[in-house]
């Protein structure tokens, strides 16, 4: 049964409009109408979310699906997702549940609460919560109660699930300070720095607002863990100069410790016309990032040797290996530090 909420992050306007604050659109929201988003409605001068608990996927995933390779690898995270989305990339691998109008899908979804959230966690014996499939700030309101439930304090610490957003980088920096304290992970899309790229794909306006809000977490907020995800589109970000920049940025702002996975794209939604990416592509990102002096740069959505293992920046011996999403743990102690060096992985 649909449970309406209302939002906890707008603005009253006159003539019974609000402002939502959850995300950089900041929709004005006339009474009667919802948000960009499609999830945030506008009643009798009051926001609403029509989506708190309307879950459209729920499955077990390997963290490392996410993808993230460096907190708790090897693990399983109960991942989330509802409909809509702040975004309408041309590319969406989940179109079919991201443009979704979520005010007309949660009169028939499926309710899932947050306890029955945390439940189920355990029950398939998972390590963490992974808000995911679309973008989990317009989920504000869920994500914080189950995340909230995840670090009850009257648990013991081994006990607490962790959490993790997969998210486009567009929440404001009230939605983050919201929902960071029970955040452990921000897994983020950074996909260029180019204002077209943003304008003709997504139908956003500017790129450096998605960087500036992930500098924000970083700088702000620096027990969250922190991984970057480029899907490198031919003839859109696969220049050596977008990817130059987008490595050069990490290791400056985020730190060369920080993980970039660079991964393939494949025709979706209304992107048909655009071939995959060539692997060779993917293998020169690889290359620029590590140049750059990014520590760790995987491949992903393409089969490879040892560019998804983790290898040691120091002595360079193999700490873990991947095989899909198989996950051997070979030399990494419990402080995420090189068993043979005592290098510091940068993982939890």
């Amino acid at each position: 049964m649909n449970e309406v909420r209302q939002a906890i992050l707008y603005e009253k306007l006159k003539n019974k409009n609000v402002r939502c604050d959850v995300c950089q659109r900041r929709c004005v929201i006339a009474p009667g109408k919802t948000g960009y988003c499609q999830t945030r409605i506008n009643q009798e001068g009051k926001l609403y979310t029509s989506i708190y608990g309307i879950v459209s996927a729920v499955n077990n995933d390997p963290i490392e699906k996410k993808p993230v390779f460096h907190y708790k690898p090897g693990s399983f995270a109960l991942s989330l997702g509802t409909y809509g989305c702040n975004f309408r990339c041309l590319f969406c691998q989940n179109w079919e549940i991201s443009w979704a109008n979520g005010v007309a899908e949660a009169a028939h979804g499926t309710h899932l609460s947050a306890k029955e959230a945390i439940d189920l966690a355990k029950r398939y014996q998972s390590a963490g919560i992974a808000i995911t499939y679309n973008e989990p700030a317009i989920w504000l309101e869920y994500s914080l109660d189950v995340f909230q439930l995840a670090k009850d304090q009257k648990q013991k610490t081994k006990d607490q699930l962790y959490t993790c957003w997969v998210t486009n980088g567009y929440a404001t920096k009230e939605a983050i300070d919201t929902i960071a304290p029970y955040l452990d992970i921000y897994r983020v899309d950074l996909k260029s720095f180019d204002d077209h790229f943003y304008q003709k794909l997504i139908n956003v306006p500017k790129a450096a607002t998605v960087f500036e809000t992930t500098k924000y977490v970083h700088d702000e907020y620096p027990n969250i863990h922190i991984e970057c995800i480029t899907n490198i589109i031919p003839s859109w970000n696969d220049s050596d100069k977008t990817l130059k920049e987008i490595a050069k940025w990490i290791k400056k702002e985020l730190g060369p410790k920080t993980p970039w996975h660079v991964t393939r794209f494949f025709p979706y939604a209304k992107l048909t016309n655009v071939p995959p990416t060539p692997p060779k592509t993917l293998y020169k990102a690889r290359e620029i990032g590590i140049k750059v002096g990014l520590k760790f740069v995987y491949i992903g959505n393409l089969s490879v040797d040892e560019e998804d293992d983790t290898f040691c920046p120091n002595c360079h011996v193999l700490c873990i290996k991947r095989s899909g999403y198989s996950t051997q743990i070979l030399a990494v102690d419990g402080k995420g530090h090189c068993q043979k060096c005592g290098e510091d992985l940068n993982i939890i």
